[in-house]
């Protein structure tokens, strides 16, 4: 049987939103990525999606094993359709979960207080090709799991009395001003033509009302 490609529905798309699809693509990038651990709060969770969208993150991994996920729509304003959710499995551990994506190559940089030692500013802290940021539950910030196995460690400086912003404050803060250094430092990677492809003819299929029913209708005209 035949598969669907984004040939058989740019028909059913606009240009201007072909062109939209094509300069979001073009942007996206799969080196940098955001983990996201425990959150509680379904409109945070909904906010740091909103905001790796925007900055042209696909990949958001989830560790969720406390929590389960709840997107507050009216906060992520469908972005994630856009983005790509990768959750840890409930029978794999967390350090298993971890070490698989160091596997991959990714360097796990952690979020923590500035009163953490050894614990770089994010001025400071040197952007690597490829690397994924953890961000830690609202109370109780990152598991040891994870802080045990994580290459580096960096924190938002602070001048007030508290140590720590709101996690989808933190995110925005953290992830504008790594994805600004490593387009200024040309160590953004972007996606390569096999994933915009496979990527594009997700976002064509998204973009179309009642898509099944229409692909069920393409395909039997084949």
């Amino acid at each position: 049987m035949r598969k669907i490609s984004t040939k058989n529905l740019e028909p059913l798309l606009t240009i201007s939103r072909i062109k939209r699809i094509d300069k979001v693509l073009s942007k996206r990038t799969k080196g940098i990525s955001v983990l996201l651990e425990d959150i509680y709060q379904g409109h945070n969770i909904s906010a740091v999606l909103r905001t790796c969208d925007n900055l042209g993150i696909q990949n958001i991994y989830i560790v969720q094993d406390s929590n389960k996920i709840k997107l507050s729509k009216g906060v992520s304003l469908g972005s994630e359709k856009w983005v790509t959710l990768n959750t840890k499995k409930s029978n794999e551990t967390k350090k298993a979960f971890i070490l698989r994506l160091k596997k991959e190559g990714f360097k796990i940089i952690s979020t923590v207080p500035p009163s953490k030692k050894k614990s770089q500013t994010i001025e400071d802290f040197k952007i690597k090709k490829k690397m994924i940021v953890a961000f830690g539950n609202e109370e109780k910030g990152l598991s040891k799991e994870i802080l045990a196995e994580s290459d580096s460690f960096i924190h938002i400086p602070m001048d007030g009395f508290n140590e720590s912003y709101n996690i989808s404050v933190s995110c925005a803060i953290i992830m504008n001003q790594i994805i600004s250094q490593a387009k200024k430092q040309n160590k953004l990677t972007y996606l390569n033509k096999k994933e915009m492809n496979d990527l594009r003819l997700e976002w064509y299929i998204k973009s179309i009302r009642n898509s099944s029913k229409v692909i069920k209708n393409l395909m039997k005209k084949k």
